[in-house]
């Protein structure tokens, strides 16, 4: 059969009490399957994150915040640093690679050296966690 566009639809009758039933409907069978009674993933994640701010302040890992001391535009030529435990992490380019060191009190401890930018970051990262521990 061809239409061309110009047949009216038929009236739907009593449509407003129509949808009413299938939401009661749908809703009686959310509550008796077993699955609508668990608790949803929204409601899940609140609950996780509290307990995660909880444990990083019983003594996890603090967090770096790196400076850039030329700016962050010359990173690539100056590095960058970050203060830890009274001390001071840095990744410092040197002929075309990067040195990652710990300094405290006049003693310099290398973490990395002449390795790429991701590894010095990874040894930095490793050391602040090693100390936390």
């Amino acid at each position: 059969m061809t239409t061309n566009g110009n047949e009216t639809p038929a009236p739907v009758s009593n449509l407003r009490a129509a949808r009413k039933e299938q939401t009661q409907a749908r809703a009686a069978s959310k509550a008796a399957h077993p699955a609508g009674k668990a608790a949803t993933p929204a409601k899940e994640a609140p609950a996780k994150k509290a307990a995660a701010k909880k444990q990083a302040a019983k003594g996890g890992t603090p967090k770096l915040r790196w400076q850039f001391p030329s700016g962050f535009a010359e990173r690539a030529t100056t590095g960058q640093t970050a203060s830890f435990d009274g001390g001071e992490l840095s990744m410092k380019p040197v002929d075309g690679k990067w040195k990652a060191t710990f300094t405290k009190g006049g003693t310099e401890t290398v973490l990395a050296e002449g390795v790429g930018a991701a590894k010095a970051y990874t040894a930095c990262v490793g050391y602040v966690k090693g100390q936390a521990a």
